[in-house]
């Protein structure tokens, strides 16, 4: 689990800003509805993405292709008027309870969704991934502590630390001990309770009796004293070592929140003791309650997820409660531009491959990302989404995607993944997946982040002008909303689906274009706003900071994508490979 702030953003991704919502009536009689990422700012004054130009462009050149644009995502309503024909079909497969093509996926007409069963039923909440991870490792790790020399845990039965064997997998036990406490409350919990019983054994055992022995009267001592003790003469140098310790602990534990208002060096050692053995204060009660909210419904698919080779799970189920981002993503995509209702999606002539992995609520599991992307690959999609990336990437499932995503590269499939709005240099702070792969970096990757109309990065949104590609239109969209009709939202979501549709823009006409090179059409052929200072938020040794920066420092491109531009590269190359 992330910090606080990522938990809520990812809230806030997955139901695509809803607070800022509104719905659009979807008669033909209104006025039609703003997509503005269709315009350009060279016709229309508006940092589109110039998809109207494009088109004009295009115009008398043959459309060659329907491409196919797997969206790894959270399903999508594809009865939706302006997304009817927008449903990839899967040529081998019938509706017929059997395994036409002989995938493993019974049934797989229009895509797979990987949170549900044969029975039909879904999983609509799933438990964080750094709370999965604890769940999976605290049986080898949890309570082992190191003391510089030995590997200790606390003993119940015995009530003392006692010594234990070094944890066989060093590298996995740090990542438990340290890593997950940033990334699962579980995992903060069980760690104070340990922790409370080995502070509990130290002040009654050991801190308490060495300082008695210095002065008997315990109310005389505070921590702002213990530089007044003369450590060079009569062996008192242990004892200073755990008086200090002591206050380090009462220290530590009040910047744990437990209840304590005083500060540290104003309380002498018999209120600090008091308090850090105050029943009330110990985290048992805040684990358990914790424990009881960790609800993951994974049993409904019956699969092992901490198994790649275990497949056969799954329904071919796409439309879930929590549809409404991917239906928004698609409409961006490909909504109908002819039907004179909604909105006009970028390449209405795609076919869009819905791989439900992500939940309503929580976070995904990376072995269905994995497979969503060997099932994309497989089935021969141009252009695969990603949907929301994370903090953590345990090394097995890890292996997973990264093997996944090598696979799409090797079949020059395009990859996209958008950022999040978190104010995080990605130079800095890693999400996952990212394109550095194996000690590579994949050439069919593409990251993006979302921008507005005037041309201005959303003033959260992640950057680095070395780890992310370009910007794209995310803000204040209006789009395809479930039940047949319109919403407007923001989401970096929105920005990935710009690129997605670009892509198979590019595809429809020139087919022999691969996943590296559209990659390098795209990033290659911006709307170059590089010498623009912008006012940018970033994140600075925790805290936000607001201040001034070129675009170039933001991203790879320096600019906003610019389908136009990228059709007429891409054409230029076409007429030189002479196909």
């Amino acid at each position: 689990m992330k910090k606080q702030t990522l938990i809520l953003a990812m809230c806030l991704q997955g139901a695509v800003l809803a607070g800022n919502a509104q719905l659009v009536k979807k008669a033909a009689t209104e006025k039609k509805t703003e997509d503005w990422y269709n315009l350009s700012f060279e016709k229309d004054g508006v940092y589109g993405i110039g998809v109207n130009q494009a088109y004009e462009f295009l115009k008398g050149k043959p459309l060659k292709k329907k491409p196919v644009v797997a969206v790894i995502g959270f399903g999508m309503d594809a009865a939706h008027e302006d997304l009817k024909n927008a449903s990839w079909t899967n040529p081998n497969e019938k509706e017929d309870g059997i395994d036409n093509d002989g995938n493993g996926y019974i049934d797989d007409i229009h895509g797979w969704n990987f949170l549900g069963n044969a029975k039909g039923e879904m999983i609509e909440q799933t438990n964080q991934e750094g709370d999965r991870e604890y769940f999976r490792l605290k049986g080898l790790y949890e309570g082992i502590f190191f003391t510089g020399t030995d590997y200790m845990k606390f003993n119940e039965l015995l009530q003392k630390p006692v010594k234990v064997p070094a944890p066989k997998d060093l590298k996995e036990y740090a990542f438990f001990r340290y890593r997950l406490n940033k990334e699962s409350r579980l995992a903060q919990e069980a760690t104070s309770i340990h922790s409370s019983r080995i502070v509990k054994y130290m002040i009654v055992n050991e801190i308490e009796p060495a300082m008695k022995k210095i002065n008997p009267d315990l109310t005389k001592i505070k921590q702002a004293d213990v530089s007044k003790y003369d450590v060079n003469t009569n062996g008192k140098t242990d004892t200073l070592k755990l008086m200090s310790r002591f206050f380090f602990l009462l220290t530590f534990a009040m910047n744990n929140s437990y209840a304590a208002k005083a500060k540290a060096d104003s309380m002498n050692f018999v209120q600090a003791r008091d308090l850090m053995l105050n029943p009330k204060r110990q985290p048992n009660e805040a684990y358990e309650k914790l424990l009881a909210q960790t609800v993951d419904a994974r049993k409904i698919t019956g699969d092992d997820w901490t198994n790649i080779s275990d497949k056969n799970y799954g329904n071919n189920k796409l439309y879930s409660n929590g549809s409404f981002s991917g239906t928004m993503i698609s409409g961006i995509i490909a909504a109908d531009r002819n039907n004179g209702v909604g909105v006009n999606g970028i390449m209405p002539e795609a076919q869009l491959m819905s791989l439900r992995a992500y939940p309503k609520e929580g976070e995904p599991y990376y072995k269905d990302i994995a497979l969503a992307i060997r099932y994309a690959v497989d089935q021969k999609a141009d252009v695969i989404m990603l949907g929301p990336s994370n903090t953590i990437y345990p090394a097995y499932e890890a292996k997973w995607v990264n093997d996944a995503l090598l696979y799409a590269e090797e079949k020059g499939i395009l990859v996209v993944s958008s950022v999040w709005n978190l104010s995080d240099n990605l130079s800095e702070k890693k999400y996952y997946p990212n394109p550095h792969v194996n000690g590579k970096v994949l050439n069919n990757f593409i990251t993006v982040a979302a921008s507005d109309k005037e041309g201005l990065p959303l003033k959260d949104a992640n950057f680095s002008e070395k780890e992310l590609d370009l910007f794209a239109p995310g803000q204040n969209i209006t789009t395809t909303y479930m039940g047949g009709t319109y919403r407007m939202g923001a989401s970096p979501l929105f920005a990935a689906a710009n690129v997605a549709g670009t892509a198979a823009l590019i595809k429809a006409y020139y087919p022999e274009i691969t996943g590296s090179q559209l990659r390098k059409l795209i990033v290659g052929n911006v709307t170059d706003r590089g010498s623009v200072e912008v006012e940018k938020q970033v994140k600075m040794a925790g805290k936000l900071k607001t201040d001034l920066y070129l675009f170039s420092q933001l991203c790879v491109s320096g600019g906003i994508l610019n389908a136009y531009k990228a059709v007429v590269a891409a054409d230029q190359l076409s007429k030189t490979t002479g196909k």
